[in-house]
């Protein structure tokens, strides 16, 4: 019993450690999609602040966050002024028909 116990143990500190490695890579790649390009120098620092800068990465969880929420607010800008260029064009039309009609 008590070496099941441990290894149920070991296997949940395990999984909790890869998905914590996880979490940092996916965190790693949403900042270097943010800078649109990385240097070997940058990629180095960035590793560097995983590594021994924990708290920095609040920081670029932060940016990161703040810039998807910002595209993502784009994102609606841009599909709702899309939307009302097809309404408007859906009503030139309409207008068009009622003209030849006359």
């Amino acid at each position: 019993m008590g070496i099941a116990l441990l290894a149920c143990m070991f296997a949940i500190h395990y999984q909790r450690e890869e998905i914590a490695t996880y979490k940092d890579n996916d965190l790693k790649y949403r900042y270097v999609k943010m800078q649109g390009e990385i240097t070997p120098e940058s990629i180095s620092n960035l590793e560097n602040v995983f590594e021994n800068k924990r708290d920095s990465m609040k920081v670029i969880r932060s940016q990161v966050q703040e810039y998807e929420k910002a595209l993502r607010e784009e994102a609606k800008r841009l599909e709702k002024a899309r939307l009302k260029e097809q309404e408007a064009e859906r009503l030139r039309r309409e207008a068009e028909s009622l003209k030849q009609q006359k």
